[in-house]
């Protein structure tokens, strides 16, 4: 019998490199296409992405439940054939960080072999030839269906975003290491920077406002550990010495993030719907600031209750309207006044009593007219009216 052939038999295990260009397993089970450096042709024309071998990842001992994390296309990988020289059966050990846009032999259509472009140099990008991160300008053999990144824009009032290939904008002239940037200490270009940029503010009913705090980012490589997904969302845990944060993102721009000292942001750049099934307390012992541009509605369904250890104020720029079923109360320890700039009414459809212990006093500056439902609603003339005084006697 002649020696057995593949699966990492003596004289017949081969190492190889190469870059992802298809993550989008049918199976579900994480495998990619890879394109082979030196093995493969870097010319789509002759290789199609869709006819390369799927690899399949090596996963550890301890993966819980076998679960799967998608590696990204344009990624440096390396790993085995299980086959041998056949060549159709590749083993996915691990990922190589040498830059973002992957350069790697067989770009050079002249000399395939040539050594990869040094990461000073900068590779264009292309979608008809391998070994290049190809997702942005790419021809005919970009794998369709790929996640898009989006650019957010925030101003303290507003924020949008727009889907593109890539997050970051390249620098002319070099390629950037794959490692995230915000790990790298690298704001620029980022959704953070775009938060920085929509600082916002509360007004308060009395006076002043109350302002977002500033961005706290002043990562420091190695210390921000950032997972960032293949459409543009980010965790971040931050243990920078003095600027330690953990941070969570939305593509979208909507955020929240918990400062070196404790503070916290949440920022929503769409609806937020929140429901409490049970209780819920809220305690601030600071001041509490609520600043609604549109619309305010507050209902419930039982008994509401506000009480202050100070003084209360109710102010409307326009009209306000105090409204009650059955009863309703005005009451006050000292002193209590009702004004009004324009007309004021008090109406009862019971009876209507007025009551004071102390003085009671009636000014009018125009006419002062009583009226009678019992004697048809006519008006009584205040000179006719026989009022009773004090002293029991009769007036007219």
């Amino acid at each position: 019998m002649g020696q057995p052939q593949g699966m990492g038999f003596q004289g017949n295990f081969h190492w190889w490199e190469g870059v992802v260009e298809d993550n989008l397993d049918p199976l579900g089970i994480g495998r990619c296409r890879v394109r082979v450096y030196g093995w493969h042709t870097n010319e789509k024309a002759f290789l199609p992405t869709e006819d390369l071998p799927w690899a399949y990842p090596v996963m550890p001992l301890n993966s819980p439940n076998n679960k799967i994390y998608g590696i990204k296309i344009g990624t440096r990988v390396f790993g085995f054939m299980r086959d041998g020289t056949s060549g159709q059966d590749l083993v996915m050990m691990g990922t190589v960080n040498t830059g973002y846009e992957n350069p790697g032999k067989g770009f050079d259509e002249e000399d395939p072999m040539a050594d990869p472009p040094s990461l000073a140099s900068n590779v264009p990008r292309t979608g008809d030839y391998g070994f290049t991160d190809d997702r942005e300008g790419a021809g005919s053999s970009v794998i369709g269906g790929q996640p898009r990144k989006s650019q957010v824009t925030m101003t303290a009032t507003s924020s949008s975003y727009e889907d593109q290939q890539d997050y970051y904008p390249f620098e002319s002239g070099k390629n950037e290491p794959n490692t995230n940037r915000l790990s790298r200490g690298q704001i620029e270009g980022t959704i953070s920077e775009a938060h920085s940029a929509g600082i916002s503010e509360v007004t308060k009913a009395s006076s002043g406002s109350i302002s977002e705090p500033a961005n706290p980012y002043a990562a420091l490589y190695p210390f921000n550990s950032v997972e960032e997904s293949e459409s543009g969302h980010y965790r971040e845990v931050d243990d920078t010495p003095g600027a330690e944060r953990i941070k969570e993102t939305h593509r979208t721009g909507t955020f929240y993030e918990i400062h070196p000292d404790g503070t916290k942001v949440t920022k929503v750049v769409n609806d937020e719907f929140s429901v409490t099934i049970g209780d819920k307390g809220v305690k601030v012992e600071g001041v509490c600031a609520v600043h609604v541009v549109g619309q305010a509605d507050f209902y419930c369904e039982s008994d509401i209750m506000v009480k202050t250890d100070m003084a209360a104020t109710v102010s409307a720029g326009t009209s306000a309207t105090v409204e009650a079923g059955t009863t309703a109360m005005v009451k006050a320890g000292t002193d209590a006044t009702v004004s009004a700039e324009g007309d004021t009414t008090v109406e009862g459809k019971g009876n209507v009593k007025v009551l004071s212990e102390g003085n009671l006093d009636i000014h009018s500056g125009g006419l002062m007219t009583f009226k009678d439902s019992s004697i048809g609603g006519t008006t009584v003339p205040l000179d006719t009216l026989k009022k009773d005084i004090d002293e029991g006697r009769r007036v007219d």
